[in-house]
């Protein structure tokens, strides 16, 4: 099958190096690129209806990021009858149910294993179980970089912007890392998983989101001394009147197996009525290990394996059905929040039992008067 990579840059270059080492099924005919590198003239293009027009183009990788032009170049590949595969966590959370919709209007497949997990075959895995199973839970670290920073800062003992700085370095995290310290990357990945797994379209907005931001090296000694490691967790849970979805810090207990997962590694796991717990731990981002994941899907779609279902309906996740204990450390305490719980210390609260709603929501009041307030959901 011949392929079209729209963008060369880290994910686009390794797919590209994965399909030339390949020995057959999968050919790079074009690739769409603002400028056209030497030597590279013959398959290069910057001009979308290069790809468009042409009828030996099959498959077309978007791998830019981003809604727009994304947004654009999917909608007109799906249109022109040409399957599509993507790694775009934001525009395959934001535009799901329409994107799924137009691939089935026109024949085609909408593959994107990548966008959740990177070189984890989380997804994959997700659908395959999915087909004589009952998806009840899913769970697990889906974002490296706020992973390495944890660890950084729980096993070499640096301070929060020390391990940033860290990941940065190594090409973990971006210039900008709002997105993958506030929450938002595990957001849409939690949202992605969660619309597979139910077969619906999980509103991005419904998932209640709290990152790492604030944390600091006083709070990682205090989870040490209650035995706990802190990591980045997605949470979804299926329950009798709807399903939880949420991304908050969590204090697991050391014998978790999340808590001895390093570095920059993903670990995501799924519960089944019949399999039970199945988990998958691997590089969740990179070149070679994400370009991989878009190569599979591109195989996948070349021997007409199962893929997503289109959605059925609409999904919001309601967390005020989860409920558990909290950490919390604010200098904004006052009497309604003492009676919430035991303070230790006179440096933090550990709460009874509050839903997911309700600590979100106090957090977003508590972070008026105290902006580097942190909390942490104890498992």
């Amino acid at each position: 099958m011949k392929v079209a990579l729209l963008g060369y840059g880290n994910v686009g270059g390794g797919a590209y190096d994965i399909i030339c080492e390949m020995k057959g099924g999968l050919a790079v005919k074009r690739i769409l690129a603002r400028s056209i590198r030497p030597g590279m003239e013959a398959v290069m293009t910057t001009d979308f209806k290069d790809i468009l027009n042409d009828q030996e183009i099959d498959i077309v990788a978007e791998t830019i990021g981003g809604l727009h032009p994304a947004y654009e170049y999917v909608t007109e590949a799906l249109k022109a009858k040409k399957h599509v595969v993507s790694a775009n966590k934001q525009l395959i959370c934001r535009y799901y149910s329409e994107l799924m919709a137009l691939a089935g209007e026109n024949g085609v497949q909408l593959r994107f294993t990548s966008s959740a997990g990177g070189g984890v075959p989380w997804l994959f895995n997700l659908i395959r179980a999915k087909r004589c199973d009952e998806i009840t839970e899913i769970s697990g670290i889906m974002n490296g970089t706020t992973n390495f920073i944890l660890y950084s800062m729980t096993e070499k003992g640096l301070p929060f912007g020390a391990a940033l700085s860290e990941a940065q370095r190594l090409g973990y995290a971006e210039a900008d890392p709002s997105a993958d310290i506030d929450g938002n990357d595990a957001q849409r990945k939690c949202a992605i998983s969660a619309s597979v797994a139910f077969e619906g379209a999980v509103a991005e907005d419904s998932v209640d989101v709290f990152g790492i931001r604030h944390i600091t090296d006083k709070d990682i000694r205090a989870f040490k001394k209650m035995g706990r490691v802190c990591k980045l967790m997605v949470k979804v849970k299926k329950h009798k009147d709807g399903i939880s979805a949420y991304v908050e810090p969590a204090l697991l207990p050391l014998s978790a197996p999340e808590s001895s997962v390093t570095m920059n590694f993903n670990m995501t796991t799924l519960v089944g009525k019949n399999i039970g717990r199945l988990s998958l731990m691997g590089q969740g981002a990179g070149k070679y290990p994400t370009g991989s994941s878009l190569v599979q899907d591109m195989l996948d779609i070349k021997c007409n394996a199962i893929g997503p279902w289109a959605p059925k309906k609409a999904i919001r996740a309601d967390n005020s059905l989860e409920r558990h204990s909290y950490y919390l450390r604010t200098s904004a305490i006052t009497a309604e929040l003492r009676q919430l719980g035991q303070m230790v210390n006179g440096e933090y609260i550990i709460t009874e039992p509050l839903t997911v709603s309700e600590m979100h929501a106090m957090a977003k009041r508590l972070q008026k008067s105290d902006p580097d307030m942190f909390f942490a959901g104890i498992e």
